[in-house]
């Protein structure tokens, strides 16, 4: 499966930022340009289709709070 630029972008910032939460307003801010609207529902798109290349438990939501990328899925 080939990544979007969105899905690449996302994942470079959660490599970068690993065990690390990171707030929706964060990955809205590094994934879409200025112009673009960011929107919950195409977020959780772009994650659910990582989801599928890296495997589910590797992210995690964190209630209210966003993401977390964990290579050992905790």
């Amino acid at each position: 499966m080939t990544l979007n630029k969105k899905e690449s972008k996302l994942l470079k910032l959660f490599l970068q930022n690993q065990n690390q939460i990171l707030s929706h307003e964060r990955i809205y801010d590094a994934v879409w340009d200025y112009d673009e609207n960011a929107s919950e529902a195409s977020l959780r798109t772009y994650i659910k289709n990582l989801r599928k290349v890296l495997g589910k438990e590797k992210i995690v939501s964190i209630k209210k709070q966003g993401y977390k990328f964990t290579q050992s899925g905790a």
